[in-house]
């Protein structure tokens, strides 16, 4: 009875909930399915109604929505074209602080349907929508907020956006982190970017990093394949392509000539135009399978012998950003090959296991890696295989942290 007395009740705030599918999604599911097993909880997860823009439902993820809780969706409407139109003719600040803004413009809805205070709010970005929601509710409420960036925000190195609009960015985000009780971050390279922009604010950061389920274990599968099979599951747009192939597989053929018949690259997931064109130009040795699910993502890394990630090619200063992708790959148990900067988030990650990383414009380095690891593929070597499991990625003792880190904003 004491336990009963005792359990808190929480909003889970977050558009990105399962079964939609996209990288942030996924986190999700991980974080609310260990959140949920504390039974510290009694949630009410507040999301966006299905079909949500970019986010697919995918029947694989069902299995995290169907934990016991209450569930309010908020509908929003969103059109690509629509939203393009709108950037095209300089309407694009309309879409603030994202094109799905009609979520926390409805935030009385919540309300309506939630007229009981909760003890905590618990809102995961991005998109930043979730946030703006979150703020809404413990403005109404008058309880603990916990606001999750899973991404820099307004001091993004990545933004690319006027000069007005920046501004405009960065006085909504110093409201959030103003108003936000606790903030958790992916990266310790982030948390320390906010520290310095937020010194007033710095003892609200913390770091829960992105995640593996430990659940998701599987024994290791030796990939049948006859030729060194790289596999890339994930989007490639704006900044992020893998361009840098082609220059990689001209040096190739100039020091194998028979390369095609040793390797080959087989990438996943959505691409913008500018990747569809590159994979348009059918280069020898790389297939584009499209969109897959979770479970066929999983599946076909399983096939690989080695899994490529690739960050922004940003400063090292800049690279604050945690690939989600890369927990995925530590569960396959393949060798990773990340290409990008110095001092990056990502090759954080890596130290002290049996990886590489190089920089984008490290052709030769990159090429060296690929002859040698045609040659230990085709030699058997165990090199290609790894075991280890970074603990301090596991889904269910973050989720302890993160119970922590909600009950102590009850303090203060």
């Amino acid at each position: 009875m004491f336990a009963v007395l005792n359990v808190k009740k929480l909003l889970f705030v977050s558009i990105a909930f399962p079964p939609k599918n996209d990288p942030e999604c996924i986190q999700t599911a991980r974080y609310f399915k260990y959140l949920k097993d504390t039974n510290k909880f009694k949630v009410t997860v507040i999301t966006s109604k299905s079909p949500t823009l970019y986010m697919p439902v995918d029947p694989s993820l069902s299995k995290y929505s169907a934990e016991p809780h209450e569930l309010v969706e908020i509908p929003i409407f969103e059109n690509r074209y629509l939203n393009y139109a709108l950037r095209k003719i300089g309407l694009g600040s309309l879409l603030f602080p994202d094109s799905k803004m009609l979520f926390h413009w409805q935030w009385k809805k919540v309300i309506k349907k939630k007229p009981t205070k909760p003890d905590f709010i618990y809102s995961r970005s991005n998109p930043v929508s979730s946030a703006f929601m979150a703020r809404r509710l413990k403005q109404h409420y008058q309880c603990p907020w916990i606001m999750h960036l899973s991404d820099p925000w307004a001091i993004s190195p990545l933004n690319e956006i006027s000069l007005r609009d920046r501004m405009r960015y960065l006085s909504m985000e110093q409201t959030l982190v103003t108003e936000a009780d606790v903030i958790t971050v992916t990266t310790e390279q982030t948390q320390q970017l906010y520290k310095q922009k937020y010194p007033e604010s710095a003892d609200k950061f913390h770091v829960l990093p992105n995640v593996y389920d430990p659940q998701d274990i599987a024994l290791i599968q030796q990939p049948a394949m006859q030729k060194l099979r790289v596999v890339y599951t994930g989007s490639l747009v704006g900044k992020r392509g893998v361009f840098f192939i082609e220059s990689i597989l001209k040096s190739l053929s100039t020091r194998l000539p028979n390369f095609a018949e040793k390797l080959e690259f087989v990438f996943a997931g959505d691409v913008d135009r500018a990747n569809k064109l590159f994979f348009e130009k059918q280069l020898q040795g790389i297939t584009h399978v499209g969109l897959i699910s979770y479970v066929e993502a999983k599946a076909l890394c399983q096939t690989a012998h080695v899994l490529l990630v690739v960050d922004n090619p940003t400063n090292s200063s800049d690279a604050v950003f945690f690939p989600s992708k890369l927990l995925d790959y530590f569960l396959a148990k393949r060798k990773i090959w990340a290409v990008t900067p110095l001092n990056s988030s990502t090759r954080e990650v890596l130290v002290g296991y049996n990886h590489e990383a190089f920089e984008h414009t490290d052709i030769e380095g990159m090429v060296q890696f690929l002859v040698k690891s045609i040659n230990q593929f085709e030699s058997k070597s165990d090199l290609l295989r790894v075991r280890d499991l970074p603990e301090r990625f596991n889904a269910q003792l973050n989720a302890e942290k993160l119970t922590q880190i909600i009950l102590n904003a009850e303090l203060g």
